[in-house]
């Protein structure tokens, strides 16, 4: 017999009465007594309880029942080991634990203080490992009743069982006696209401039926009162067997035996979800916090024990030993000079048909770097740096930092309001720049120096490596990253974190001579900083992509191939664009791609390694850490279901904290908190979001050592690695930039007719993701998609713009009055409103364009005068098109033509322009010239001015 039979619990206990009755009276030879007539049957009930559905009482029933779960949460969202499959397959398995019988008696001592049952203690501490597991403040449960609080049902054999849901909100940081309180109450309104069949309940309510997963609720609560684990009838002794038939109706059902003095605690799972280590885990920690509740009552509820002693060393010191010896006083230019030291006639910077080795660039930022000191450059000074990729721009970094200033990098697609703002707030002494974005600079009060046509006064300046002045606690850069108040926040970096970075990635990954490392990334971008400086301090060589070349994937693979590149990064949506094109299948010299900036699909690995020979590898860091702060080699064919983040690089720590800065434990979500020697000083002229941010580090004995709180939310993975979950705010990774949404809240609602807004990611279409924005106009007519676009311009980057902008009437709030995010519309398909008024395709070319533009956008309508941006393009989406475009018309367009004339007509008018061929078998080449030419025709380079590019006209 199955010992926790949960339907039919009662009928066991009366069958095996009756059973001990009779055997007794059989083996005393006497006659049993005529056995007294049940009043009814359970026939009769049956009848009774279908009659009673149809009467008045049963609308009552039915209403107590809608109002106790109006609005409840559909599904509780356990931490699990597997994601939850579309059907259940009902297999389950169990785990067990006794608790001791001093604990047991504790717990009921502490029921009967406060008038509850040992049921009621049980589940109100059930629901406190369920509260600190989910964060969730509304829990809804499960839980069988006998349904036989009437007399005459007391000795009939029959299922009555009923399944009773109840919900518990938590109401703050209580203590668990509160807790335990509500949880009383809702149990005895529940068992008030118990008539009401399950079924019944779930008819009437019709919530939103799924076959991965239960309705109302997915977790079960259940105590027995079962007879004793022995009995004896006569001389017969009959036990009870422990006995499961490896099924699971919900997804966790905890069973509580009470055994005279002992508990006896199951877990039912499905290990579709959970593995057995897990849940013999979760036991611990209930264990654990069961005995914190007995101890101290009293206690908040966040702030009850649940990690063993062993648990927590592990999480807070074992996983964090990463301490690794590097040169205390390492500071970044002076690692370049040894290796210009090492390796000065090999081949340093490669840009186009321009190459300079190790000792000519090494001369060049000299003299930029004495010139600066002339200016006034000293330690700690700002300077500012606006270009667009070029050999200048790399010499500009390594000049401001050996004149022992910190480089601050100003993108020139930056709208004039952005970069305005940001020269004024970083009270940059001087201004590194290019002739041809001279003369369009916002105000500002810095120093302007052209690099290339104004390089004549620097040309009389020394080619020796400046007297070191800086420590490697002083700033070597600061970097804008999006803001919640609207404005960006310039995160200062230092020499000490930013080299702990390179050095351990060049333990790790050990770049020789041999590499080339391709430099893509926008420089406001931190990525940017080791695609630089690694390649530089390891005598490998430094490749720079055209501007704007990292959006084209065909520019991008003949580069590769052209330049012989290695090692090379991509954010993963650009990655999933590169394999989509077909680039890695010709390029089978690149032996190692780093992935960052937003999380790195799981799917997405696999089409790597079915595509590329190479190594994948998964890294993570806020600007905030010093580029990257934890690592992962990817598998093939790895048990993972994910990709993890990984583990802390060389001296960085990763904590994984809840709300009142304790450790959660492994698999349960926490946000993570970064310490250790890439921690950033702050952020530049703000003191409180300093504060906020960057907090005392409450697990070090280091005086002054402080954590950086990322806003990131993940996981412990049981063997130690990190597990990237999302975010737990506003901020997003879009293709690799981190946006505030909030940022974009604010420039909206300054627009005159805007009157309310709120913006979010969408991804409707997996691992499509991007920025919606709702609102509500003060005026009749709501400005058109354009207007609000060309507004948002002038205010932030491009990355930052809204693909969608819906127009409501009022945004939707909860009964609470605040809004209700989940009901803000899907955009739809529906063409938004242009300032250009709808023109349909006149030919056959202007039909095939506009049928690929409706497909790849998810808009019904394509006009042929509409702007692909304003329809919800961006530039990765760009890629994809003119890849589908090119061919269709087997034509070979550049990606620029997109930016020129972003209308499908404007795209026709070029392809019947352009002589339409079969494109080539192998991708378009590189004009290059041979290292050996590159270094003949810049012998004399370090003499000359340096020349605009070829390529680098916008």
């Amino acid at each position: 017999v199955m010992h926790h039979i949960i339907s039919d619990g009662w009928s066991l206990g009366v069958m095996l009465k009756e059973l001990g009755e009779h055997y007794e009276a059989q083996i005393e030879g006497r006659e049993e007594e005529e056995g007294k007539e049940l009043e009814i049957q359970y026939g009769d009930y049956a009848v009774w309880e279908r009659e009673r559905l149809k009467g008045e009482i049963v609308k009552g029933e039915i209403e107590y029942w809608r109002e106790q779960l109006k609005d409840a949460p559909a599904l509780l969202e356990l931490p699990s080991d597997h994601r939850r499959a579309s059907i259940q397959s009902m297999r389950g398995a169990t785990e067990r634990l006794v608790l001791p019988a001093n604990l047991a008696e504790e717990l009921r001592a502490l029921g009967h203080r406060e008038d509850a049952t040992l049921f009621m203690t049980m589940l109100a501490a059930f629901e406190t490992l369920l509260y600190r597991y989910t964060g969730q403040d509304d829990l809804v449960l499960g839980t069988p009743v006998a349904n036989r609080q009437r007399v005459e049902t007391e000795h009939l054999i029959g299922l009555l069982a009923n399944t009773l849901v109840l919900r518990t909100r938590f109401d703050g940081d209580e203590s668990f006696r509160q807790l335990l309180q509500r949880v009383r109450e809702v149990t005895l309104g529940a068992y008030a209401h118990q008539d009401l069949p399950f079924e019944k309940l779930v008819e009437e309510l019709r919530p939103e039926r799924s076959l991965s997963h239960t309705p109302l609720f997915q977790v079960m609560f259940v105590q027995h009162n079962a007879p004793g684990g022995t009995m004896r009838f006569g001389n017969l002794k009959l036990e009870i067997m422990e006995a499961h038939n490896r099924t699971s109706k919900f997804d966790l059902t905890m069973f509580v035996e009470d055994r005279d003095e002992e508990l006896a605690v199951w877990l039912e799972y499905t290990p579709d979800l959970f593995d057995a280590a897990t849940i013999r885990r979760m036991l611990r920690h209930f264990q654990v916090l069961l005995e914190g509740i007995a101890a101290s009552p009293e206690e908040s509820l966040s702030r009850l024990p649940l990690l063993e002693p062993e648990e927590r060393g592990q999480l807070l010191f074992e996983w964090n030993d990463t301490r690794e010896e590097f040169d205390a006083e390492h500071i970044l230019h002076a690692l370049f000079e040894q290796q210009a030291e090492r390796t000065p006639g090999h081949c340093a910077l490669v840009f186009e048909d321009r190459s300079l080795t190790y000792a000519e660039l090494n001369a060049r930022a000299n003299q930029l770097a004495h010139f600066l000191r002339s200016r006034g450059v000293r330690t700690e000074t700002r300077v500012g740096i606006l270009m667009e990729r070029s050999v200048e721009m790399v010499v500009a970094l390594l000049g401001v930092l050996k004149a022992s200033g910190a480089y601050v990098p100003l993108d020139p697609a930056y709208p004039r309001e952005r970069l305005a703002f940001m020269l004024q707030d970083a009270q940059a002494l001087v201004l590194l720049t290019q002739e041809r974005f001279a003369g369009n600079l916002p105000e500002h009060g810095a120093e302007v120096v052209r690099l290339d046509s104004g390089w004549q006064q620097l040309a009389s300046e020394s080619t020796e490596n400046p007297l070191h002045t800086v420590v490697p606690d002083n700033l070597a850069y600061v970097i804008y990253t999006s803001g919640s108040t609207g404005q960006p926040k310039g995160a200062m970096n230092t020499h000490r974190g930013v080299c702990n970075r390179l050095l351990w990635g060049q333990r790790a990954y050990g770049l020789s001579e041999s590499d080339r490392v391709l430099q893509k990334t926008p420089f406001s971008f931190d990525v940017s900083v080791w695609e630089f400086f690694w390649p530089l301090l390891s005598g490998a060589s430094l490749v720079l992509a055209r501007p704007g070349g990292h959006q084209d994937s065909e520019y991008l693979t003949a580069l590769i191939r052209a330049e012989r590149i290695s090692t090379i990064h991509f954010v993963p949506s650009m990655l999933q664009l590169f394999l989509e094109s077909g680039g890695f299948e010709h390029c089978p010299g690149l032996r190692r791609v780093m992935c960052s900036g937003e999380a790195l699909p799981y799917g997405l690995q696999e089409r790597f390694f079915a595509r590329s020979d190479a190594e994948l590898h998964n890294l993570y860091g806020p600007t905030e850490a010093s580029i990257e702060v934890t690592s992962w080699e990817c598998r093939r064919a790895g048990a993972e279901e994910t990709v993890p983040i990984g583990r802390p690089i060389s001296n960085a720590q990763i904590y994984l904290l809840d709300e009142q800065m304790q450790p959660v434990p492994v698999g349960v979500p926490g946000e993570l908190h970064i310490g250790g020697t890439c921690v950033a000083r702050g952020y530049l002229k703000r003191p409180a979001l300093t504060a906020e941010k960057f907090i005392p580090h409450p697990f070090s004995a280091e005086p002054g050592a402080r954590l950086y709180k990322s806003g990131d939310l993940a996981r412990h993975l049981p063997d130690g690695n990190v597990d990237y979950l999302g975010r737990i705010d506003q901020q997003i990774k879009l293709r690799g930039f981190r946006i505030e949404l909030g940022e974009i809240e604010g420039a909206l609602g300054q627009h005159p007719l805007v009157r309310e807004c709120v913006v979010l990611a969408r991804e409707d279409e997996p691992g499509e993701k991007r920025i919606a924005a709702y609102l509500t106009t003060r005026a009749p007519q709501a400005p058109s998609t354009g207007e609000l676009r060309a507004y948002l311009k002038e205010r932030l980057p491009e990355y930052m713009i809204p693909s969608y902008f819906v127009m409501l009437e009022e945004l939707p709030l909860s009964p609470n009055g605040k809004l209700d995010r989940k009901r803000l519309p899907a955009p739809g398909g529906a063409r938004p409103e242009l300032r250009e008024k709808y023109e349909a395709p006149r030919n056959e070319r202007e039909r095939t364009l506009s049928g690929i533009w409706s497909e790849v956008l998810g808009v019904d309508q394509v006009g042929i005068h509409d702007d692909f941006f304003e329809l919800g393009g961006h530039s990765l989406i760009a890629t994809r098109v003119l890849s589908r475009m090119n061919q269709t018309f087997k034509a070979e367009l550049p990606l620029r033509c997109m930016f020129d004339s972003p209308t499908v007509a404007g795209l026709a008018a070029l392809l019947e322009q352009t002589p339409q061929e079969a494109p080539a078998a192998a991708p378009p080449s590189i004009a290059t010239v041979s290292r050996d030419a590159h270094r003949r025709k810049l012998s004399s380079f370090i003499d000359k001015p340096f020349e605009t590019g070829k390529s680098q006209a916008n």
